[in-house]
């Protein structure tokens, strides 16, 4: 956990990226990390994740842990960085570990191939190449996946068509709850995961007029939940506070998007993620804003984390 604390919490969930595959000037790849009982939990690892870790402070070496929802691109392309580059430069000694669906392993098998030469010519004294090495968890089904301190990670699996297996995530800790959708159209499981106190959903919102005339849309729209799915999952589940992220808006504006939710039927809080975005949760549910990036301090010191 990084030095800038928000204060005493429970559950602490950082916006790292909130973006799709679609290029952004302000919303990288898909990743959330989530803080509980002394654990730290990424989860996804889309492009520019080493990035948004470092400009919210977090000890790169102290992020261990990745859990996938599925293994798009878009979900695990800043994984090779975040896997080497504190290696080499940090010293990072502490084994990662990585949970996902079918392919996992084989996907991460590939990442050390593509990444061989800097395994070996990276290699020195002080960072082996042994200390690159990794556990790899492999999931299928509703499954409990993670439990330690007490938090406590069950997979659930979602529908996400060309990406399946996918799934959802449910992160438990002293009587508090977190879903993540990952990637997915309406799910029961998730909107049944209730009581939660945050839900964090993808979102997918092209105007129907978009839709009815672009064949490609529609062929997404049949993967990623529109804001009519994704309020039935906040309302169901009686969220304290419903989070957009993946947020492909095309042609809606955020104000429409938000219109929609309330319109299906979810009128508790709601908000639209940003990237390095801040949700602390305890007797209530704090919002903090992105941090200003000129008070960053350097983390990039050997032997931090």
């Amino acid at each position: 956990m990084d030095d800038r604390s928000a204060g005493a919490f429970d559950m602490r969930i950082t916006l790292l990226g909130t973006g799709g595959p679609e290029l952004s000037v302000d919303r990288l790849g898909a990743a959330t990390l989530i803080e509980a009982g002394g654990e730290l939990l990424l989860f996804d690892a889309g492009r520019g994740v080493m990035q948004r870790l470092y400009e919210c402070g977090v000890k790169l070496n102290s992020v261990t842990r990745v859990f996938f929802t599925h293994l798009h691109s878009d979900h695990i392309e800043g994984l090779p960085n975040l896997w080497i580059t504190p290696w080499f430069l940090l010293g990072r000694k502490a084994r990662m570990r990585f949970w996902g669906p079918a392919g996992t392993s084989s996907m991460l098998d590939g990442m050390r191939l593509f990444l061989g030469r800097d395994v070996i010519v990276r290699a020195e004294e002080s960072a082996p190449s042994s200390d690159l090495d990794y556990d790899v968890y492999e999931f299928a089904g509703r499954t409990e996946i993670y439990r330690s301190n007490g938090v406590v990670v069950t997979a659930v699996p979602v529908d996400h068509k060309d990406g399946n297996p996918a799934y959802g995530f449910l992160i438990d800790y002293a009587g508090r709850r977190v879903v993540l959708s990952g990637d997915c159209t309406f799910s029961e499981d998730l909107a049944n995961a209730g009581p939660a106190d945050v839900v964090v959903h993808n979102v997918f919102a092209p105007s129907a007029e978009l839709l009815a005339r672009d064949p490609f849309k529609r062929t997404v729209a049949e993967k990623l939940a529109s804001p009519e799915q994704a309020a039935e999952v906040f309302r169901r589940s009686a969220c304290r506070l419903g989070v957009y992220t993946h947020v492909i808006r095309m042609d809606s504006t955020y104000a429409q998007i938000v219109e929609r939710t309330r319109a299906a039927g979810f009128h508790g809080p709601l908000i639209i993620g940003d990237d390095r975005m801040r949700i602390t949760i305890s007797d209530e549910v704090k919002i903090d804003q992105p941090c200003d990036l000129a008070e960053l301090a350097d983390v990039t010191r050997r032997g931090d984390g």
